[in-house]
């Protein structure tokens, strides 16, 4: 299995030594040839920040944006899972000491408010933990060739 999650990009701006690298994110079925017919794919356009980028670096030039497979988990869990069980907590709890299904949903949904501005707060911590790095992409060396 591949320890390693990679995305073409574009340099968008470079400065202070910080880069703003814009990817193109497909759907699963985006390299389907029948994508224009069913409508269901999507591609979105995302903006990667990247401290610390090597001064050979120019905007416009195109690199691969790399990072570990396991922070893609640790994303997954902080967005999705972490938030499901604290809903699932919360309106258990609510319901258990016979709280009306209305006022537990919101107090669920009240937990959820606090457990994204917590993350919110605590962003510039979180940046330096999801550090992605910039190489070359590799089909601009071939065509140097």
């Amino acid at each position: 299995m591949n320890d390693k999650i990679e995305h073409e990009g574009v340099i968008s701006k470079i400065n202070k030594g910080k880069a703003w690298v814009t990817i193109v994110q497909n759907s699963a079925c985006a390299d389907c040839h029948s994508k224009s017919m069913c409508q269901l794919s999507e591609q979105k356009e995302k903006t990667i920040e990247i401290p610390d980028i090597d001064s050979s670096f120019q905007a416009g030039d195109k690199v691969t944006v790399v990072g570990s497979a396991s922070l893609g988990l640790q994303a997954v869990l902080y967005a999705f899972v972490i938030p499901l069980i604290l809903i699932v907590i919360m309106l258990a709890v609510c319901l258990r000491f016979s709280m009306p299904e209305t006022m537990a949903a919101l107090a669920a949904i009240a937990v959820l408010i606090v457990y994204f501005i917590v993350l919110y707060i605590l962003r510039d911590k979180l940046k330096k933990k999801f550090v992605f790095i910039v190489k070359r992409s590799e089909k601009l060396e071939v065509r140097r060739k």
